[in-house]
């Protein structure tokens, strides 16, 4: 028998905050990208307000396990500063070693990355 899931401090801290979750207001500066597969249990969604070329806001909701939501928050806190187009600031295997995430949680992280990915290559409107 398997006991709790146990969780790093760094997940911790940031599941209990979730800081950048939400979501911004749709307006033609306002871009957004998502990935979900239920299958793994994960669902995440970016926006993000870009002005003068870079990314100025950005905000995420996401549904899954705390891992998930942490990275997503994590990956949210980074994306200020970015041009659209620009490489994704974080990858699934980053964002696991960052977050001290087992190995059964990458294909949950994956959906982070490619939720980052689809937000990058998208333009505002």
């Amino acid at each position: 028998m398997s006991g709790p899931p146990v969780y790093s401090p760094r997940v911790r801290e940031l599941f209990a905050a979730l800081p950048g979750s939400g979501e911004l207001a749709a307006a033609p500066d306002v871009t957004s990208g998502e990935a979900v597969a239920l299958e793994r249990g994960a669902w995440v969604r970016f926006s993000a307000r870009v002005e003068d070329g870079r990314i100025a806001e950005a905000a995420f909701q996401a549904w899954g396990c705390p891992h998930t939501l942490a990275a997503a928050a994590l990956a949210a806190g980074r994306l200020p500063g970015l041009a659209p187009g620009a490489a994704p600031p974080l990858d699934a295997r980053s964002l696991a070693a960052e977050l001290d995430a087992p190995a059964e949680k990458l294909g949950r992280l994956l959906i982070v990355e490619d939720a980052l990915r689809a937000l990058l290559k998208c333009g505002p409107g």
